[in-house]
């Protein structure tokens, strides 16, 4: 996340200011709890970043006018946040319903790709979901709430193929109907494990072509042979405009091997992380929570450009537009799924996927934090408390504590 230097500054301590008069809380006969002073600070921290959500969403639906006027037979639903062309991987289908979660085996890798996402900070062997950081801990996280989708990813996965063998046996025998998928880059794929992997129950594979070049010899090898053991099939590629020609000649030769679906994603640029050094065009995106990130510009142009031509040559690929749009939908889902896990007793999970509370006091120590199916009764009842109502960010993962973006007299 990318933040002002006022924000560091009151975040350190080494700028003051009147946290009552900064964030505007009514004067009122008695002192205001340490507990909502402290919430209020960081409310006022979060307003620091100026969010510039609406700026995109006009980009947006501007994209989604002209991928309906080049492609009839698109599929665009939910206000743009989900498009496809053809069909939609059942794995896909999860993680835009919020129902997935993303096993991070490793963070080593054999390559180092310019665009890859993943933080240079993070220790190669370390291991985890949102749900958890062992197997033991997300299984009794996923048995708690709605999971029907999990991957597996690195890193690459396959630099320790007895370990994710260990994985998969582990969740496909806990999980029987639940649907697995792993992300590779194919250059350490081999048939043996294939052949397991496929007895295990994995339904799907996604080949980061791009990684190699989106032609690699080894690569391409292992996408056909995947095919004999594995149902689905799928190539998955960040958005590179500048890789848009060798994109489109690789699409009958992908469709050949048997690959079933393509599921291009917008190139995004991360702090700490290989994408963050990338050269290209760049634009800033903060949702209205406060998380910020880069993107290119033209990337998800590149993505029609691509659909266009699977329609006109006739190809039966199906093509998933994982936009940055879509984050935001998957993001929402997320936090949804980590609710049963998350949300206090005296919290609720509102429409918008923030999570909403009250705060009561009377005195600088005699507050609580009420559930908003009270707040009615405690209006009647306790006139003299003052009440403050609390909106913060539902979490992303089990480590996710939230963060407080806004209150209301």
């Amino acid at each position: 996340m990318v933040v002002s230097k006022e924000y560091h500054e009151l975040r350190k301590g080494t700028k003051t200011q009147d946290i009552t008069t900064m964030s505007a809380i009514p004067i009122t006969k008695v002192k205001i709890p340490l507990a909502l002073k402290q919430i209020t600070l960081d409310i006022q921290l979060t307003q620091l970043i100026s969010p510039k959500f609406d700026d995109l969403e006009s980009e947006w639906e501007a994209h989604i006018a002209a991928a309906k006027s080049k492609i009839p037979s698109l599929h665009i639903e939910d206000d743009g946040e989900v498009i496809y062309l053809h069909g939609l991987s059942p794995g896909c289908q999860t993680c835009k319903d919020g129902e997935w979660d993303c096993i991070f085996l490793s963070f080593g890798c054999n390559l180092s790709c310019e665009f890859c996402y993943s933080p240079h900070d993070h220790s190669a062997s370390k291991i985890g979901s949102a749900f958890g950081c062992d197997a033991a801990e997300i299984m009794a996280n996923h048995d708690q709430t709605q999971i029907t989708g999990i991957s597996f990813s690195g890193g690459e996965p396959f630099l320790d193929k007895n370990e994710l063998i260990s994985w998969i046996s582990a969740f496909t025998t806990r999980y029987p109907d639940k649907y697995f998928w792993i992300y590779t880059n194919g250059l350490l794929v081999d048939e043996e494990s294939l052949r397991i992997l496929g007895d295990l129950g994995v339904d799907e594979i996604r080949y980061n072509a791009a990684a190699s070049g989106y032609s690699h010899p080894t690569v391409m090898k292992n996408i056909g042979m995947a095919r004999q053991y594995i149902p689905n099939v799928t190539i998955e590629i960040p958005a590179i405009p500048d890789d848009k020609e060798k994109v489109i000649s690789s699409l009958k030769v992908w469709e050949n091997l048997g690959v079933r679906y393509l599921n291009i994603h917008e190139l995004m640029y991360r702090e700490g992380t290989n994408s963050g050094e990338m050269k290209g065009e760049r634009k800033s995106f903060t949702t209205k929570n406060g998380y910020h990130t880069e993107y290119h510009p033209r990337s998800r142009a590149t993505t029609l450009s691509v659909m266009e031509e699977v329609a006109e040559q006739g190809l039966s690929l199906a093509v998933n537009d994982c936009s940055l749009q879509s984050k935001v939908r998957q993001v929402r889902g997320r936090r949804r799924s980590l609710a049963p896990l998350m949300l206090r007793e005296y919290e609720q999970l509102a429409a918008d996927g923030f999570y909403e509370t009250y705060l009561i006091y009377r005195s600088e120590d005699e507050y609580r934090f009420v559930h908003p199916s009270k707040i009615d009764e405690i209006r009647q009842r306790h006139s003299d408390y003052n009440i403050v109502r609390l909106t913060k960010t539902a979490p992303v993962s089990v480590a996710d504590p939230g963060r407080w973006i806004s209150y209301e007299y």
